[in-house]
Parts: C-alpha cells; structure tokens; sequence
C-alpha cells in the first residue's frame, strides 16, 4: 500500500481520533486543570519524538549559541509544556470567549486598537497562546477574520477550525484560496489578524535572529497598499497557568522611502524584530519546531 494509502486510511483516522479523544474529554475538567494536565503529558511524551526534539535544539543553538545544553533543554522542556497547554485550552475556547475574566486575561495598549480610518491589521506568533489575541480582539469591539494555514490531516483540521469559530471570529484560508475574502474584510473595516512566524515557501528573505527567513510578505504589501494600521499583538502566558497578558504595541511605521519592494523588505523586517523580542523575552513560550530557517 503506498504512503498516500496509508495516511489517508490508518494514519489520519488513528490521528484524528487521538485528537478527538483528547478534545472533548478535556473538555470535562476544568480550565486550569486541563491547562496542568495538558502541560505534564506534553512536558514528558514530547522529548520523546526524537525528530522534533532535534529540530527544536538545533533551531535553539542558532539562536542562542551562547547558551548550554542544560539550558537549551530548558526551554524545550517549557516550549512541551505550554504546546501541551495550548492544545488542553482548545477545548475552552468558547467559554474563555463568553465569559471573559480579567483576572484570567489581562490587557494593555487598548489605545492603538482604533488607528486612522482604515481597518487594522493584526500579527502574532505561534508563542503562549496565540488563540487568546483573536478573543481579546474581539473582546474590544472590533468584527475579525483570521487567516489560518491547513493542517495536513484534513480531518484533524477540520476539528481545529471548528474550535476556532467556536470563539466568533471568521477563518480566511491563507494563499490565493483566500485572497479576495480578505480585500473584501479590508472594504467592510474588518479587522485583520495574521501569524507570521512560520516558513513560507517562496516568502520574503528577511532577517531573523540574525539569519534570513523565508517570511510571508502579503500583510505587508496590504498595510502598505491600503495604508491600514500594521499592529504587533502579544500573548504571555504568566508562569505555567491559563493565565495571560495581552499586549498591543504602537502601529509600525510605514516606509515612505524607496521602492516598493524596499519599504516592503523595511516593513517585515520590523515585523520579524517584534516576533524576535517576544521569543527572547519568554524563549519557552515559542514552538520551536518550526523549520523556521529553511530556504529551499
């Protein structure tokens, strides 16, 4: 049987019901204790995938080859533990979203959610819980869609986005798939958000940590076209809990300078220095998997 026979028949189904399995019986405790639980399974089942343990340890000596190997563990043991986390949180998103607490969910940079008379866009990192900037989004006032990129098990995926739309905002798929969905967003003053720390095939070559990652330039060129506030939103998770820090940061400047391929390579690069900030400000909170460096 061949590899595509086999993932469409064992390998999907048998994935896809672990996830199930996972999602509504997480959905029996608690938050927090699903959150804990979340994070101790993943915290000693993911060192033990010997192929993304690697890849996350590499990808820590690039970025920070003054630190050790104790070290480096470290923040691969936090980085399972808050993946962990994240996918426990996922079976509360709703009831994260009706009933916000803000003693569970705190915010700052409110005043930079209303820039100009274009609607906003947003961007993020697969860092705490990502999920939790769309909710504090929404949570002030403003209508959203979100671009989301496919996971490769359709079924898996299709579970994913229907936790997503649990909380209320509208999916958009990435690419050309969802391109006029999104120019049709920024005519209705629509609010935009968008993850921006993984590898995109045929991206834009923009420093990151010091070395060029491919980095997709579409939110640039649409803040630069439309002349939309481009916002950073941060999410810290606070300690290992479900408890986070929603930061919006100040509008980036758009270039005004150069040609149009320079101010974009000038915009993402400010993108990319935020993204870095956050990582190293909390190194255990990012994924680390990401073949973030790849470049062909």
């Amino acid at each position: 049987m061949s590899t595509p026979w086999i993932k469409a028949f064992l390998a999907y189904p048998l994935e896809a019901f672990a996830v199930a399995f996972c999602h509504y019986g997480l959905k029996i405790p608690s938050l927090d204790t699903a959150s804990d639980l979340g994070g101790a399974v993943l915290r000693r089942l993911g060192p033990l995938c010997p192929p993304l343990e690697r890849r996350a340890l590499l990808n820590l000596e690039k970025a920070f080859p003054e630190k050790n190997q104790k070290e480096l563990r470290e923040i691969t043991e936090g980085m399972w533990d808050n993946f962990g986390r994240v996918v426990a949180e996922y079976s509360h998103l709703r009831k994260l979203a009706v009933s916000w607490d803000p003693s569970r969910i705190t915010v700052s940079g409110r005043e930079y959610l209303r820039e100009g008379s274009q609607p906003s866009l947003f961007f993020t990192a697969h860092y705490a819980n990502w999920e939790v900037a769309a909710l504090a989004i929404m949570h002030e006032g403003l209508p959203l869609m979100q671009v989301y990129r496919s996971a490769e098990n359709p079924l898996v995926n299709h579970m994913i986005r229907r936790a997503q739309r649990q909380i209320g905002d509208t999916l958009i798929p990435s690419g050309r798939a969802g391109a006029k969905q999104l120019l049709e967003a920024l005519r209705q003053k629509t609010a935009v958000l968008m993850l921006l720390d993984q590898r995109k095939k045929n991206g834009l070559p923009v420093p990151f940590f010091g070395y060029p990652a491919l980095t997709a330039p579409a939110i640039g060129r649409l803040a630069l076209r439309h002349k939309c506030p481009l916002i950073p939103v941060q999410v810290l998770r606070l300690g290992r809990t479900s408890r986070f820090e929603v930061r919006f940061f100040p509008p980036l400047p758009l270039p005004q300078q150069g040609s149009s391929q320079e101010r974009l390579l000038v915009l993402m690069t400010a993108v990319n220095q935020h993204i870095e900030a956050w990582v190293r400000e909390r190194s255990d909170l990012w994924f680390w998997v990401h073949n973030r460096w790849k470049l062909s």
